[in-house]
């Protein structure tokens, strides 16, 4: 490997160590925060949250930017943050009934079997 190669792999791992200990700093300061309040206030915020996640994930069904700034009336400063807290992959594990539906029509397409065998299977004729 060339010197400026070595040199740009050691920058990028000086860089990634950086944005791992800011993400840790503010990570404690949020758990800071959290166990300030009482168990009431905790209760009350966490209402508040699970109220907008359902307005966003489950009525509106819109995208993971959605739920930030649409909903929550949040800045892209809270796209990295909302993610590394886990809600990224929350949104990406939430799926409806007629998703599913559709997911398994589609694969019954690709492999070559019949929408309607699906339907039967899904209406509990298989069950």
């Amino acid at each position: 490997m060339s010197d400026d190669a070595e040199k740009a792999m050691q920058d990028l791992s000086d860089v990634s160590d950086r944005f791992n200990s800011v993400m840790k700093l503010i990570e404690q300061e949020q758990e800071e925060y959290w166990n300030s309040l009482s168990k009431e206030q905790q209760l009350k915020a966490f209402c508040a949250v699970a109220r907008r996640i359902h307005q966003a994930e489950l009525v509106d069904m819109g995208s993971y930017r959605h739920t930030l700034y649409g909903v929550f009336g949040f800045g892209p400063e809270s796209y990295g943050r909302a993610q590394l807290a886990g809600y990224l992959a929350i949104h990406n594990s939430i799926f409806t009934a007629e998703h599913e539906e559709d997911t398994m029509k589609a694969f019954a397409r690709a492999v070559g079997v019949d929408e309607a065998k699906v339907d039967e299977f899904l209406r509990g004729k298989y069950l």
